[in-house]
Order: structure tokens, then sequence, then C-alpha cells
């Protein structure tokens, strides 16, 4: 559960999300403000039942300059599937998701979704960024679910290209977005094959110790190896609906 304060079921409304979107798309907990007295507040997890902390205008205007927070043209609603109990708790963890054009062009998706697997999506656009990024707000489990959906595309469109022979740098473009996007562990671990793939050979073991290594550290390097080479004869022969290699328990 997620406790707001002593107030009960405050009137709140979503203004941005902690942090700065520095890649393609992805998550971050909620920022919202509460328009009774236009305090600002994260809202994240407090398991252990303590009030979040609150701020005032002039500070979350300094967190936004600072780019620790990234705020809102126009604030957003509370997601319906989120709203606070009379006793200030949500009953899901709000969370919000940020896309940019470049990367949902690629997806072959409805660009910004309106509805994700029943639950409504509203997206705006952001202060200090153009129009080609907005973000939205949704319940932790539905932006979970549409970043992996849209990773899952981003799989299928980099195969395709990996069997038609497409450039190295579109390819990477493609498996750099995937990493973005892709949540769960299995579909990460086709991200980071991918990835590797079209890296020149010199610098496999290099991405491998400072990337790869750090999110699979059970994963020997010769196995790495194996798999890439066993991916990329299964691409070459069949495209966009291979069977997948397992990820590393």
């Amino acid at each position: 559960m997620l406790y707001m304060n002593g107030t009960g079921n405050a009137n709140l409304e979503i203004v941005g999300f902690n942090g700065s979107p520095v890649v393609e798309c992805g998550r971050a907990l909620a920022v919202a403000r509460r328009k009774a007295d236009g305090m600002h507040c994260v809202l994240e997890s407090a398991g252990d039942g303590t009030a979040s902390a609150w701020y005032d205008e002039e500070e979350a205007a300094a967190f936004a300059e600072a780019r620790r927070w990234s705020r809102l043209r126009e604030p957003l609603p509370l997601p319906r599937s989120c709203r606070p109990h009379p006793d200030g708790r949500l009953v899901r963890q709000p969370m919000m998701v940020f896309a940019a054009q470049a990367l949902l062009d690629t997806v072959g998706r409805e660009t910004w979704p309106a509805e994700f697997r029943g639950e409504l999506f509203l997206w705006g656009r952001l202060e200090q960024y153009d129009d080609s990024i907005q973000a939205a707000c949704g319940s932790a489990e539905s932006v979970e679910s549409l970043l992996d959906d849209w990773g899952m595309c981003l799989k299928k469109r980099y195969d395709a290209m990996y069997h038609d022979g497409r450039d190295r740098a579109s390819c990477k473009r493609v498996a750099d977005f995937m990493l973005c996007a892709a949540r769960t562990r299995g579909l990460r671990w086709q991200a980071h094959l991918r990835y590797a793939m079209v890296q020149e050979p010199e610098r496999l073991r290099q991405t491998f110790d400072a990337f790869t290594r750090n999110e699979f550290p059970s994963m020997p390097f010769e196995a790495y190896l194996e798999e890439i080479k066993n991916l990329d004869a299964v691409l070459k022969s069949v495209p966009a609906t291979v069977p997948q290699t397992a990820a590393p328990q």
C-alpha cells in the first residue's frame, strides 16, 4: 500500500515524474500535487506506513530546474485504477511512462496509445522538452506491460532487419530502443544478445564486462558468445518468428 498523509483522500493531480528522460522510453515514479495547498510529493512505495515527504512550489521548481524532476506542461488526473481510499492509501502504485516519437515510430504501434489492456492512458507534453516526447501515468503493472509490449515489437523489427541484412547502425538503433523498453528478465536478455550482435567483434568483451555482466552476473563470457552465434545463425535463416534462446536464471 501507499500512504499519502493524514488528510485522507487528498485531491491529487499528476504534475511530472522523478528524474529526467535521458533515454527514448522508460518509467519513473510519479510526482503529484495536492490541489488544496499546492504541495508536491513523489508517489513512492511506503510499505512501512511512513508519510511521503511534501515540497512547496519553490522547492518543486528547483527540483525541475536541476532536472531531478520532469514537469508536465499541464497536470494529468491520478489514474482511476490508483485512486486512494478515504484513509489516504493508494490501492495500486502509480507509475509514469515516457516515450519519444522516434521509438514509437519504430515500434509500429499506435503513437502514445490512449488505452492498453483496459487501462486508459492520458499523455502530456513535458516542460523543457519539445513535443517529440510525452508521458502518461498508469498503474505500475500496466506501465511495465506496455513497455514489454513495445520491447516485443522492437525485437520483431530487429529480427526482420537482421534477416534482411540491414546495416549495423540501423540494427543497433533498434537494439538500443529494445534495451530501453524491455522490462522482464527474459526479454532483457534477448535485447542484450541483439545489442551485442551488432557490435564490432573487438568490442564484444568490453560490452559484456561493462554492460551485460552487471545485469546477468552468472552468465560466463564463453556461453554469451555461443548464444550470440546461435542467434545469428537462426536470424539469418528465419526472420521475425524465430524460436528464442533461454534467458539465464
